[in-house]
């Protein structure tokens, strides 16, 4: 017998082994940058009670979603428009209501954000073209608490997809400045 020779099959399960945890540790780094840091949210907020139980559309609270470049978050005074009183028996509705009468101005954070060369319109793509908020944004209208990324990744690739699907311009210049 060689000594210090691990046997063929032993030095294959060996390295199997390890080009396996290589590869789940290279996975988790890409994962852990591509989605970026968590975001946190002044409140949990409960989309699918907003979207599905009372059947609010998304251009109540995100009020340039049709018009603007970015669609807007909402600020204390569209949620006061509701929660000046408690509603319902939710400690979070009951929290949002102290904290609007405490004066926070309660600022939500962007979940996603694209590069400062890239141009991109709400307007354009919701206004104009009608697309529906769930083809780059995910299930968020389902969500029951403010996810801590964004649900879906946008990317150059999913763009082209989607303006090639819908024979829309491929032209660079016309979202890259």
């Amino acid at each position: 017998m060689n000594r210090g020779r691990i046997p063929s099959s032993r030095r294959l399960r060996f390295l199997i082994l390890l080009a396996s945890m290589v590869l789940l540790a290279v996975l988790a780094v890409l994962v852990t940058v591509r989605r970026g840091p968590a975001v946190p949210q002044p409140i949990a907020f409960n989309h699918l009670k907003h979207t599905s139980d009372l059947g609010l559309a998304c251009d109540f609270c995100h009020k340039y979603v049709r018009t603007g470049a970015h669609a807007g978050l909402p600020d204390a005074g569209t949620c006061s428009m509701c929660h000046r009183a408690p509603q319902g028996d939710s400690a979070e509705a009951a929290r949002v209501t102290e904290l609007l009468e405490a004066g926070d101005p309660l600022r939500f954070n962007k979940l996603f954000r694209l590069p400062d060369h890239v141009f991109y319109t709400h307007r354009r793509h919701v206004g104009i073209a009608e697309l529906e908020c769930a083809i780059c944004h995910g299930q968020i209208a389902e969500t029951e608490r403010p996810p801590a990324r964004a649900l879906v990744r946008v990317s150059m690739d999913s763009c082209m997809d989607c303006h090639r699907e819908r024979g829309q311009t491929l032209d660079c210049n016309a979202c890259h400045r």
